[in-house]
């Protein structure tokens, strides 16, 4: 019986490991049912490295294009318009299904789409190739809208800082390897508004990251991506009187010791 277990356990070790799904508090299931699964099989990938953060960019440039286009999405709801970018990316742009793995409207709501067991795909390009370019390792988060004519909500940014929290503590991405799509690629995406933010975006998500932690713990702190007094309080609180700033090092140390607790 032993052996049979080891072999069983040589075998588990085989097989092919895929990303924890996610689960983010509040988030729609679009229902999703277009998908081109000849298309996925390719795209599978066993771990998150990255967190990527994209945008819809339906107008380029074209202020009059945005101002029209912008009016129609309005009347739309966050399931219709995942539903439609997933038409479009799984049966004109062969990517398989919609690119992204959650979704952010400028309401603040959060639709779940690509599962994490498949990288994202998009149609950019390495920078000074023609090559495709590759998110294997990615975990990607769209904002509905184009961010070189408008800006993200505050509702859309927070619901951003929050899924991308959750995929930081999920499978331990480090901040600066949080990041906008152009950073990987031959494109503008996310657009000039949302690039001009970037690095913030990604320090707020560690902070919230490290915010949900302590008050997970009972600790007197709000998750809100901004380091203040009462995280500091909640820091010396959890036994951590030394911490300072919040950084990766604090987030990890506290994912790495579920017992800190605040006394």
């Amino acid at each position: 019986m032993r052996a049979l277990m080891m072999i069983l356990c040589l075998l588990g070790g085989l097989a092919h490991a895929e990303p924890a799904q996610l689960h983010v508090a509040g988030e729609i299931a679009p229902g999703i049912k277009t998908i081109d699964q000849g298309a996925l099989r390719a795209q599978e990938h066993d771990r998150i490295t990255h967190i990527t953060f994209h945008h819809e960019g339906f107008a380029g440039s074209d202020a009059d294009l945005f101002a029209k286009a912008s009016r129609a999405r309005q009347t739309q709801s966050i399931t219709q318009r995942v539903l439609n970018i997933n038409h479009y990316h799984a049966t004109d742009a062969g990517l398989g299904m919609i690119a992204y793995h959650y979704v952010v409207a400028p309401s603040g709501e959060i639709a779940k789409a690509r599962p994490v067991k498949y990288k994202p795909a998009t149609m950019s390009t390495e920078w000074g190739s023609s090559q495709r370019a590759d998110f294997e390792g990615h975990f990607a988060v769209m904002a509905l809208g184009d961010f070189n004519h408008e800006s993200l909500t505050p509702a859309a940014r927070l619901s951003m800082i929050q899924v991308m929290s959750e995929a930081q503590r999920a499978y331990r991405v480090p901040t600066h390897l949080i990041q906008p799509h152009r950073a990987h690629a031959n494109t503008s995406c996310p657009g000039e508004t949302m690039l001009a933010e970037a690095d913030e975006l990604a320090l707020r998500v560690t902070v919230y990251s490290v915010q949900t932690e302590l008050s997970l713990r009972g600790c007197d702190v709000a998750a809100d991506g901004i380091a203040g007094t009462a995280t500091r309080k909640a820091l010396v609180a959890a036994g951590l009187p030394g911490a300072g700033d919040v950084t990766d090092t604090v987030l990890f140390r506290l994912i790495d010791n579920p017992d800190l607790h605040c006394m």
